[in-house]
């Protein structure tokens, strides 16, 4: 995953409600005592041990929904999402104690995934069912190998907008509105010059070329790698092209993606637009802009809705307690008891699919986005609009390295004045340089 905007470490977890709301809601979802005590383990006291590293009390609250469930309890140990490829190597290498469920987070997945150590949790004696995952998800948890390796949050995202700078530089603020105004990227860049010409150059459409390119990367599927031949020719060209085109217009503000100064630019008035996923209300918006109550809209971007983050639920092969670790993950990830837990507790979506036919399951209506329910608008028109994803490939970290170069190049221009093509050949040598295995 690219660069977080400021304030969002957190935002592959998405959390946001109180606690006292999920310990009510894990009593009332939790079933009765008869249920509960079938689904406790004959074995007696279990523990499972998982790596993550929220373990807030937001999540201790959401385990302890499940051991209340089921009986089995959860330890969780902190290990940065940066390190954990690392140290699950050394420590399978120096025989330690495994983890019986790791997280991997969507910027080092496809490196983990192509570690030959994990269980396939849809076989014997597991037996997950991946039917009943949302369908758009299931090639972001699978291995080169085909390998189903285990569920994940949906992570997902929309645009936000500054409901007054919407309704005075572009004559509305209702969404769908905006959306039929701006239907694709080339009449975005089109509205972005009336907007720089009736702001005398004030007002920008988007506050960097970071926050462009996370929308246009999200709606890519073309692999940057195809087997061992680079392929940023086809996947990364049109990209940097439509970057190019809008640093020339003028419509994007120079600020650096993930930066103080775009932090700070929430709550201000020069930037309209903004990509915002599921955990960005509640992590980005409402911590940068304190004061922004009814002021903000969600709406679908041009090129449509796009993942964003994410992370799997992984049982290593050396696990000591990999049964008791699967029925977590199936509890979490495959149940609507689960799905309610993760809600309620920490604002998650479920890919669970059941949870979705009920339409009020995911609704709020939210006093910064002017009472518009922004939870539901992700649940009904962004999750069932994701047209495809990017799979992961061992060299996504990489290839993320030198696209934040990229993007830098780009900002750091006089009026856009780069080419795509020398973007791809400094991309190219980068690639060469940390994977000389790969292929022009």
């Amino acid at each position: 995953m690219k660069k977080k905007i400021i304030t969002i470490f957190m935002a592959s977890m998405l959390a946001v409600t109180s606690l006292a709301g999920c310990a009510s809601s894990g009593k009332e979802n939790g079933g009765e005592d008869k249920k509960k005590e079938e689904g406790k383990s004959e074995e007696g006291d279990q523990e499972i041990t998982i790596w993550c590293w929220d373990t807030s009390d937001n999540g201790k609250n959401m385990n302890a929904g499940f051991t209340e469930a089921t009986g089995i309890k959860v330890n969780m140990v902190a290990v940065e999402s940066k390190d954990m490829t690392q140290k699950l190597q050394t420590t399978l290498a120096s025989g330690g104690e495994m983890p019986d469920v790791a997280w991997l987070e969507a910027t080092y997945r496809g490196k983990l995934l192509s570690l030959d150590i994990w269980e396939d949790i849809t076989k014997d004696p597991y037996n997950f069912d991946t039917s009943q995952v949302l369908d758009y998800l299931l090639p972001l948890e699978t291995s080169e190998s085909g390998q189903y390796v285990g569920p994940e949050c949906p992570s997902v995202a929309g645009m936000a907008y500054k409901r007054e700078l919407a309704k005075e530089y572009l004559g509305t603020d209702d969404p769908k509105e905006l959306e039929a105004m701006l239907s694709d990227w080339d009449a975005f860049i089109e509205k972005g010059k009336e907007v720089k010409e009736k702001s005398g150059g004030e007002v920008f459409m988007l506050s960097s070329i970071g926050a462009a390119g996370q929308m246009l990367m999200g709606q890519s599927t073309e692999p940057f790698v195809d087997g061992d031949k680079i392929n940023l020719e086809s996947s990364m060209k049109p990209i940097f092209e439509k970057l190019i085109e809008m640093k020339q217009a003028g419509i994007v503000d120079v600020l650096d993606f993930s930066s103080a100064e775009e932090g700070a630019s929430y709550a201000g008035d020069s930037d309209i637009f903004y990509p915002c996923a599921n955990w960005s209300v509640e992590f980005t918006i409402k911590p940068n802009d304190k004061n922004g109550q009814n002021r903000w809209g969600f709406m679908l971007p041009p090129g449509g809705p796009f993942p964003w983050g994410g992370t799997v639920m992984g049982v290593p092969k050396a696990a000591k307690n990999k049964e008791a670790a699967a029925e977590y993950v199936k509890f979490m990830f495959g149940s609507e008891e689960g799905a309610t837990l993760q809600r309620d507790c920490k604002g998650n979506f479920s890919p669970y699919k059941p949870v979705y036919e009920q339409t009020d399951f995911y609704s709020r209506e939210d006093e910064y986005f002017a009472g518009q329910d922004v939870l539901q608008a992700i649940a009904q028109d962004v999750l069932p609009n994701i047209q495809g994803v990017r799979e992961p490939s061992k060299y996504d970290q990489d290839i993320n390295d030198a696209y934040n170069l990229a993007l830098k190049t780009i900002n750091a221009s006089v009026d856009g004045s780069i080419t795509a093509d020398e973007l791809i050949a400094s991309m190219t040598d980068e690639l060469l340089i940390k994977q000389p295995d790969l292929e022009k």
